[in-house]
């Protein structure tokens, strides 16, 4: 199977475009946030090495809806402030705006994808998603775990990915897919874009989040999972134990949704 690998580790990431590219960025930004910065990570992965098995049992798609109207797109080195008028429709919500105040947005998308298909954490470049209070640990019973509080600082980005229109973000996922496409092809990867976006999505579903808080440990000013099978884990299933349980499961539940509607790959894809 083709190895997807990164040319220009100075490249930009993604932010968010449509509701997938939300979902994506937000889990891999939030990762970012909790780690070294000097975490170390492969130039090359092929997919076959990061794969999932325990995600949960694909849903069954609803009926195709044929293909929408397609869109007068601009070029795109110029297509943001496009992105970002179509964007705005999907949610009232008005953090998603201040979110998408940045530039080069399909390039960012498709980086994020292909640094989440690889588990990796892809949000050096969106300090934005920085939560506004800092983690936080409690005692119980003897063991030092993360709070509640630590939780809910993530209650904001579950609550932009859930106010997001499944349908309309889908729709303008398969509108805008001549930019993608273009923006895949600026890479120089091997395999295709829907090969990296659909084990992107996987791999975000197929993180276990446990119920209860994990124990953590302080090692040189950093928090660690206590438990090596966690702390084991990539940075983007890490990012979503950070999140807590609820914010998971809310952000898992929308991305499933967003799965079953996504349409098949191109001819020749």
């Amino acid at each position: 199977m083709a190895a997807y690998s990164r040319r220009n580790t100075s490249e930009p990431p993604v932010v968010p475009i449509v509701l997938a590219i939300v979902m994506l960025l937000l889990v891999g930004g939030a990762a970012w946030f909790w780690l070294r910065s000097d975490v170390d990570r492969p130039t090359d992965w092929s997919p076959s090495d990061f794969a999932t098995t325990d995600a949960e049992p694909e849903a069954e798609p609803p009926p195709p809806s044929g293909d929408p109207p397609p869109l007068d797109l601009p070029e795109l080195e110029t297509s943001d402030e496009f992105i970002r008028r179509l964007v705005s429709g999907l949610s009232a919500h008005p953090r998603l705006a201040a979110w998408l105040a940045t530039d080069a947005l399909i390039q960012r998308f498709v980086g994020t994808v292909v640094d989440l298909a690889g588990g990796f954490h892809p949000a050096e470049h969106v300090p934005f998603l920085r939560p506004e209070s800092p983690f936080s640990v409690r005692e119980s019973g003897g063991r030092t775990v993360i709070a509640e509080a630590s939780y809910a600082r993530y209650d904001l980005h579950a609550a932009v990915i859930q106010s997001l229109d499944t349908d309309g973000s889908v729709r303008l996922f398969r509108q805008l897919r001549p930019l993608i496409d273009e923006a895949w092809a600026e890479r120089g990867l091997p395999g295709t874009f829907d090969d990296a976006l659909e084990l992107a999505i996987d791999n975000l579903l197929a993180v276990r989040v446990p119920t209860d808080p994990p124990e953590v440990v302080e090692v040189e000013g950093v928090w660690m999972f206590a438990d090596p099978e966690l702390e084991s884990r990539r940075g983007a299933a890490k990012a979503l134990l950070r999140m807590g349980p609820d914010n998971a499961r809310r952000i898992q539940e929308k991305l499933r949704d967003v799965q079953v509607r996504l349409p098949p790959p191109p001819p020749g894809g």
